[in-house]
């Protein structure tokens, strides 16, 4: 009990919360010093009905208006959460001076002023008191006993500090379980802060999920050409050394562009941007994509219809990498069978087209995320994918629309 009643004399915060108190009765002091001048002045006849409307109005409208003014709200949470220790969450820096902000604030000041009038009352009343009380042996305080009848009165004044800082420690608890409820964010403030991080989130993991496509298209389209180079390679290591030479220039080639596109994703994940590193390729790259199929003793053909170039960055992006992924998945289940590659530039969109014969496994489920990953590139950009077969061959159609034809898709 003892350790119990001496536990707000030994905390810093018990102290802290007092001083917060005690800020509320400084609040409170010039209001009631405006009072008592007024009230003074009607007493004494000094003014008439139009001189008290001219002096009580203006200093209404002064005291009102100074709770109302930005960044009270700020320094009211900022001392509570210092003096109170109360964890007051943060606002949303938009909203923090909105006008149900101020009111909240304002509202706030008013019952820190009551507490700290209050506070401030008891005050006054306790350390006069526990004075006269531990000299009350010594002095005459009637209607309290002098001399040796008096013997308690020191205990009981030396009590009452002890008490006040135990009601000092309660009430600043109480406003520090209130703080957050008058100073934290609002209804609103706190829906659209939670909706603010369900977007955030939602943007995340669509980052992640188009690196994760990046990597996929990119890594596996490099390990996939350069297994089949490799393979053709060592057939005829001993008969044709200008073709294995051919095939490990084309094995190099495509290290290179993986590890470029490795290197624009790890950025990315990195430093939230590309930064001044290789843009990731686009239909303009079809050549090179093309050339490194074909040293693989592919047999692709490409056909342009339209300007590749008028196409937007965003999409001619995409599109490279449904080109992409759809030669790999023709390597990977078909193996070195001819490839038809057409591109149509429309006016508001691009058409591919990828065709090839059936191969052993295409059409097996599970393992692959290629058509997965095209059906997302497509989705986000509101088009349209068809991947399946197609009588005696393997057909992927997608097309992007772009400009006004995606605006209303």
């Amino acid at each position: 009990m003892l350790r119990r009643l001496m536990a707000p004399l030994t905390d810093g915060l018990t102290y802290r919360r007092y001083v917060h108190l005690l800020l509320g009765a400084v609040i409170l002091l010039p209001y009631v010093a405006l009072v008592w001048l007024i009230a003074s002045t009607v007493t004494n006849g000094g003014l008439g009905p139009l001189g008290l409307v001219a002096i009580v109005a203006p200093a209404t409208g002064i005291a009102v208006g100074v709770t109302l003014v930005p960044g009270v709200r700020a320094l009211a949470i900022t001392a509570a959460r210092l003096l109170l220790g109360a964890e007051v969450p943060e606002p949303d820096p938009a909203t923090v001076d909105s006008w149900q902000g101020r009111r909240r604030a304002a509202l706030w000041l008013v019952v820190n002023a009551a507490a700290g009038g209050l506070t401030a009352l008891v005050t006054l009343v306790v350390f006069p008191t526990t004075i006269g009380f531990v000299f009350a042996p010594w002095l005459v305080l009637p209607p309290f006993p002098t001399g040796g009848r008096a013997w308690w009165l020191p205990l009981v004044g030396a009590l009452l500090p002890v008490l006040l800082l135990h009601a000092a420690a309660a009430g600043g608890a109480a406003l520090a379980r209130l703080a957050p409820r008058m100073l934290g964010p609002t209804r609103t403030e706190r829906m659209a802060a939670e909706l603010a991080a369900a977007h955030a989130a939602e943007r995340a993991l669509a980052e992640r999920n188009r690196l994760a496509r990046e990597l996929h298209d990119s890594v596996g389209h490099a390990l996939t050409v350069t297994t089949l180079q490799a393979g053709a390679a060592a057939r005829v290591l001993d008969s044709d050394p200008a073709f294995v030479a051919t095939a490990l220039d084309a094995i190099a080639e495509a290290g290179r562009t993986a590890l470029a596109d490795l290197d624009h994703v790890l950025g990315l994940l990195r430093d939230g941007d590309g930064g001044d590193r290789t843009p990731p390729p686009d239909l303009g790259d079809l050549d090179a994509l093309v050339d490194g199929a074909r040293s693989a003793g592919v047999a692709v053909g490409l056909r342009r219809d339209g300007a590749t170039g008028t196409v937007p960055r965003a999409v001619s992006r995409e599109a490279y990498r449904i080109v992409q992924e759809a030669l790999t998945n023709a390597l990977r289940h078909a193996g070195p069978v001819p490839v038809a590659v057409r591109v149509t530039v429309e006016e508001d969109a691009v058409a591919l087209e990828i065709t090839n014969p059936l191969g052993p496994s295409h059409g097996r489920t599970g393992g692959g995320r290629g058509i997965a990953g095209m059906r997302e590139r497509v989705g986000v950009l509101r088009g349209e994918l068809a991947a399946g077969p197609d009588g005696d061959r393997w057909r992927v159609a997608a097309r992007l629309p772009f400009g006004d034809a995606r605006m209303h898709g």
